[in-house]
């Protein structure tokens, strides 16, 4: 009985030495956030603790697919080639900076499934800040500035683009150059000199809850297809939106809905060369002219509020079987035109034009013809505008 009493104590004190060596041990490998060791899959830049890299193209060298490489704020003097797929994360998007030269862009993907979030990325304005001909990635929370463009994506699909600044760069803030399904929502895209965003050979895209203003055209498009624009906001530009085509070339089947589009000093949505485009619930107020289509057809403008712009709230020219109705078309300067149809026709019945006497008063048909009747005797109540 003595022995089992004594064997039962010796394993109890062994066991008990054991948790204290536990507690010792976890004690003393304690890391401080601020400065965490390397781990399997994570790898620091800039820090002060072990197993930290001097620069972040060193820690992209050294990466395995599906790592995530944590910056510390500071400027990086580098022009970066990411061939890893890797997740880069800034620690603060103010305070982390990689300043590229003007020789390569500054960041440079031929990856796919690459994920950029917390950074400024810049150079001299001469050159691309983030540009990549792969696909699947998502760039989020960066502010990009003093670039050529901003962000270019040459034949690139399936991109997220959300939550980042593009401010003051020379032509794009985002440049699309033939892609397909790519998403780009709640950016602020400002001052950019050509246009905020531009699209090329791009199809099935969604451009959704951003901003845009002080740019030459907030979104431009050649050739494009299948784009919904959708809850933003488009104001102070030169021109609003603009699609274009050309005689064998169209952008066609894109809508346009539930966005505000004001105060944009030529036009506020332009198309030309282009058939099928839906445009419906639409704030456009006080535009150059408020809408303005050239060389179209079968073009559907509905449920909008169109009015207070400096020369004519829609100009048609060369349009043939637009479907211009249920919108409220009106301006407070009574001798303004409303609606200008220069060798065409169109559709306009079931308008609001502002009084139940002025449609036929406030429309100019040169050489063209358009339908106003019947009008509508009273405003619309439409809600349009972001929803």
């Amino acid at each position: 009985m003595k022995n089992i009493v004594k064997n039962r104590t010796g394993i109890l004190l062994i066991i008990m030495g054991l948790i204290l060596l536990g507690i010792q041990t976890t004690t003393a490998v304690h890391i401080t956030p601020s400065q965490p060791l390397a781990s399997a899959g994570w790898m620091y830049v800039g820090g002060g603790g072990p197993g930290n890299f001097t620069t972040i193209q060193s820690a992209i060298n050294a990466a395995s697919n599906g790592d995530t490489i944590f910056v510390y704020s500071g400027t990086y003097l580098e022009n970066l080639i990411i061939n890893t797929s890797v997740i880069l994360l800034g620690e603060n998007k103010t305070t982390t900076i990689i300043q590229g030269n003007s020789l390569n862009d500054t960041i440079e993907i031929i990856a796919e499934s690459v994920n950029i979030q917390g950074f400024t990325i810049k150079n001299d304005g001469s050159q691309d800040g983030i540009h990549t001909a792969t696909s699947n990635h998502i760039f989020t929370d960066n502010i990009l500035t003093l670039t050529y463009r901003g962000i270019h994506l040459y034949y690139s699909s399936q991109n997220t683009v959300t939550a980042n600044t593009f401010s003051d760069n020379a032509q794009s803030g985002v440049y699309i150059e033939v892609g397909q399904n790519n998403t780009l929502t709640n950016n602020e895209i400002f001052n950019n000199t050509d246009e905020g965003i531009y699209l090329t050979g791009c199809g099935t895209s969604h451009i959704e809850n951003n901003s845009f203003y002080d740019n030459g055209r907030g979104i431009h498009a050649f050739r494009a297809n299948g784009i919904i624009i959708r809850n933003n906001i488009i104001e102070s530009n030169s021109f609003g939106i603009h699609f274009e085509g050309r005689i064998t070339v169209h952008s066609n089947f894109n809508t346009i809905s539930h966005n505000r589009i004001n105060d944009n000093s030529n036009v506020g949505l332009r198309i030309e060369n282009s058939q099928f485009n839906t445009i419906e619930y639409n704030e456009i107020q006080g535009n150059g002219k408020g809408i303005q289509f050239e060389l179209t057809g079968l073009n559907v403008i509905r449920y909008n509020n169109i009015t207070s712009s400096d020369i004519t709230e829609i100009e048609l020219t060369l349009s043939l079987g637009d479907f211009i109705t249920n919108n409220n078309i009106d301006n407070s300067q009574q001798s303004l035109v409303l609606v200008q149809i220069n060798f065409g026709f169109s559709d306009a019945q079931n308008n609001w034009w502002g009084s139940i006497q002025w449609p036929l008063r406030r429309i100019r048909p040169v050489g063209g013809w358009l339908m106003v009747l019947p009008w509508r005797i009273n405003p619309l109540d439409i809600i349009t505008g972001p929803e």
